[in-house]
């Protein structure tokens, strides 16, 4: 499984999701996390952790989809932290993956922030075959704005997950944590892996 997180607007968790996935992905086969986030926060996560379970290389380039086959030759699963802003970085980490997972908050503002990188996911699947979902973040259980950003993704044709990932402090404070516990990220990786399994792809 190849995971591009992607979201051109920042601050919706997509490092912290990206380096939650690596390491649960990581106990299921060998997993490479690719910081491709010029700011490099998946690569001094790892720094200050002093090594997480999937290692971490930076490639913050417009051509990612080219390098990346001759690097992940090993591994059975590869994640991509992409950065806020670069589409062609994005675009490039698209092109090179096979599931697109969009973390995003239940706000009117990154509800209505949301349609350029669903752009950019749709112009990837024109090129190949790539399985695109939602993951709600810092979510407030029970709650009408949790409801209606759920109506309305799906009204835009979105699959969105039914794992959300929670306002804790403890994942607001995860950087450079080893994570021994994935928390709610633990739904989010079973989900993904049987998604995509049942679309028929291999888990290699």
């Amino acid at each position: 499984m190849r995971i591009a997180v992607v979201n051109l607007k920042g601050g919706v968790g997509k490092t912290t999701t990206a380096v939650h996935l690596a390491t649960g992905l990581a106990a299921y086969g060998r997993c490479l996390l690719v910081d491709a986030d010029p700011q490099g926060s998946a690569l001094s996560w790892s720094e200050e952790a002093e090594g997480l379970a999937a290692p971490v290389v930076a490639l913050p380039v417009k051509d990612l989809h080219r390098r990346l086959p001759a690097l992940t030759e090993s591994y059975a699963h590869v994640v991509i932290d992409t950065p806020p802003g670069h589409e062609a970085i994005v675009a490039s980490a698209l092109r090179a993956a096979t599931v697109a997972l969009v973390p995003v908050q239940a706000t009117v503002l990154d509800l209505d922030r949301v349609t350029a990188t669903v752009d950019l996911i749709s112009d990837a699947q024109a090129l190949g075959e790539l399985y695109a979902a939602v993951l709600l973040t810092r979510t407030r259980a029970r709650t009408k704005a949790l409801e209606a950003a759920r109506e309305v993704l799906e009204e835009h044709g979105l699959h969105v997950l039914a794992a959300e990932v929670p306002q804790r402090e403890s994942l607001a404070a995860a950087f450079g944590d080893r994570l021994a516990d994935l928390g709610p990220y633990g739904a989010v990786v079973e989900e993904l892996r049987d998604s995509v399994n049942d679309k028929g792809d291999s888990d290699e």
